[in-house]
């Protein structure tokens, strides 16, 4: 059965695609390879092509869907199997075969809007429950069917807490924050970290209403990585170093932390523009050992 992870943040430009891609790359290239399943959740489609090209990506829809899909048939009180939408090895290198995906659409930007007006047909407090949870697990009722195919199933959400993202932490075995140390995202995980507390405590409400003999309340594990740290000698490494200690240091992250952080290197640039992982485009490069750490420790954590 499958691992299913997250990686959220509600910021963009903070690695969460990047690091997402590399460490779903990692888990299939490095031994023991693992089977996994790439979920592209935001609309903006990065993670999508950083595995294909636009003209394959454009074919591929066209013909088996997206993710989209699969909310579109719930909104039609319909079924869109998510292994008829599966992208079986959409990288062409045979490092990559164990990798698959299920690719995003523009389409997605609305689903949010369109979600929220079943709510509106809900007249009872159970009933609201109810389509509460309805609208939170379209995503987690989707990779039940397909989740014994697959040794990890690693989603790459958009950079809010909307209900896209929301699916995605109902389906997860826990979330993965991508942290770039520097003193706005440090006050913002604090922030990120109460919301999805919040979210979770009116999962397990919602539950409780639906069914009083529910199991009760449920934690997911949660941890957070630094990247695209700065090393440039002076005052901006300094400031990197001080913020991840700020961080590591606060009561609720001192045991969360990945030990492994990656840098502000152009070897990932150069690498994402040809789309390929570090490991094939710049293999013995400063983050290709630092992303190969990251997917060690992934696995100890959250593995």
């Amino acid at each position: 059965m499958a691992k299913v992870i997250s990686f959220i943040n509600y910021k963009g430009g903070v690695g969460k695609t990047t690091t997402t891609f590399h460490i779903g790359c990692a888990l299939a290239m490095f031994e023991p390879k693992k089977k996994v399943l790439l979920i592209d959740a935001d609309p903006q489609t990065n993670l999508t092509f950083l595995c294909c090209d636009f003209k394959s990506w454009e074919h591929r829809v066209k013909v088996n869907g997206s993710l989209e899909t699969v909310y579109s048939a719930y909104l039609d009180q319909k079924t869109s199997p998510l292994e008829d939408i599966i992208w079986k090895k959409p990288m062409a290198r045979p490092e990559l075969s164990n990798v698959d995906l299920v690719p995003s659409t523009i389409e997605l930007l609305d689903i949010d809007l369109r979600l929220q007006s079943k709510t509106h047909a809900a007249t009872t407090i159970r009933e609201v429950a109810q389509t509460h949870l309805d609208q939170r697990s379209i995503l987690l009722n989707a990779i039940k069917e397909i989740a014994d195919q697959y040794d990890y199933v690693l989603i790459d959400c958009p950079p809010n807490l909307y209900l896209a993202t929301q699916n995605a932490l109902y389906a997860s075995d826990g979330y993965l924050v991508t942290l770039m140390p520097d003193h706005f995202s440090t006050v913002g995980v604090t922030f990120l970290d109460r919301k999805v507390r919040q979210l979770l405590k009116e999962r397990n409400l919602a539950e409780q209403i639906v069914d009083p003999n529910s199991e009760g309340a449920r934690r997911l594990p949660s941890y957070l990585c630094f990247v695209k740290v700065n090393v440039t000698a002076g005052r901006q490494q300094i400031v990197a170093r001080e913020q991840m200690a700020i961080v590591r240091g606060m009561p609720n992250f001192k045991d969360k932390c990945f030990d492994t952080h990656t840098e502000d290197y152009k070897d990932i640039r150069e690498a994402t523009t040809e789309q390929l992982p570090v490991f094939l485009n710049s293999s013995g490069s400063q983050n290709d050992v630092l992303y190969r750490r990251m997917a060690e420790e992934f696995r100890e954590k959250l593995g």
